[in-house]
């Protein structure tokens, strides 16, 4: 993918896309990231008509316009949760917890989702029970920082998708570093060497977390969420999405922590990018884009820690 912003009015900006097919796009983008205006020659104006390729790189180039305008002009054009920067300063937030605050934050979150393959774990949600028995079944829960986008900008002074860097999550994910302990603050009480000293410098704080949405599917195309409760009126600066798997307590951090990296690498594959190296590792991301993958022949399997994908590799402890 390729941008240059050709113009700016007071509406905003005019963008050309060249996308990874080599067709071009030209996008409008307001200055709070909504898309004005989207020409494209060789594709069909109506969805409908357009096949699935066709579609996303419609939707890549759309996402690439608002990163490329919010990359070189700083301007808030990313809806938060799109943001690789922001799910980056959540993960760097999350790997600078303490045990207890890792606990008091997350704890719920481990119990329901451990609860499918636990029987001695007490699930806390009171769900339907016929929720249980669904194929497809995610829980999200919202997390939020003290700091705005404007200020962690500024304080990191670099991307906060660009602060961990390649050795450090090499470590991670290969299991270089020891993950020891008790109780799910294990692995985040072995963490912090990775950061190297960066921790520091970061000092980005959790304000909070919402309660644990659950996503099933009452049938084809027929998603349904079972709320949680959430104090806080605003957008989230990232969403954490586990699907129920069989883990060790101690590793619940590296898991939590493993899905927000997903979630960076899909943020990229999204706008037609290839991830920064140290995202490139597989395995469950955001949920929409794993079902990109599995149905979309165009995209590889990057969602299954067993995909044989070039330059991508498996966290060990998953």
């Amino acid at each position: 993918m390729n941008a240059k912003i050709k113009k700016e009015n007071e509406d905003g900006f005019g963008a050309q896309i060249i996308d990874c097919d080599g067709t071009e796009h030209r996008i409008g983008v307001g200055f709070n990231g909504r898309i004005i205006a989207h020409q494209c020659q060789e594709y069909p104006d109506n969805p409908k008509h357009r096949t699935n390729k066709e579609d996303e790189r419609s939707a890549q180039a759309r996402r690439f316009a608002r990163y490329h305008v919010y990359r070189e002009l700083g301007y808030d054009t990313i809806p938060n949760t799109e943001n690789p920067d922001r799910i980056a300063a959540v993960l760097l937030a999350i790997l600078d917890l303490g045990e207890e605050a890792f606990d008091r934050h997350f704890r719920t979150l481990f119990e329901q989702v451990a609860s499918h393959d636990f029987p001695e774990i007490e699930p806390p949600l009171d769900l339907p029970p016929e929720v249980y028995s669904q194929e497809a079944l995610v829980y999200k829960q919202h997390v939020y920082l003290e700091e705005d986008l404007e200020t962690f900008r500024k304080e990191l002074q670099q991307p906060a998708s660009e602060i961990l860097d390649e050795d450090a999550m090499d470590d991670l994910l290969s299991g270089g570093n020891p993950i020891s302990g008790t109780g799910s603050g294990g692995f985040m009480s072995s963490v912090h060497s990775l950061l190297s000293g960066t921790s520091d410098a970061v000092d980005l704080t959790i304000e909070g977390v919402s309660g644990i949405d659950t996503m099933y599917y009452e049938d084809t195309n027929d998603d349904r969420t079972i709320e949680g409760p959430d104090p806080f009126d605003r957008d989230p600066d990232a969403t954490i999405e586990l699907i129920p798997a069989q883990f060790d307590e101690d590793v619940f951090g590296f898991y939590l922590c493993h899905n927000l990296l997903c979630q960076i690498r899909d943020c990229f594959i999204g706008m037609g990018l290839e991830p920064p190296r140290q995202y490139r590792t597989l395995g469950h991301g955001k949920y929409k884009y794993t079902g990109k993958y599995r149905h979309f022949d165009f995209y590889p399997d990057y969602w299954d820690p067993e995909a044989d994908i070039p330059g991508y590799r498996a966290p060990v402890p998953l």
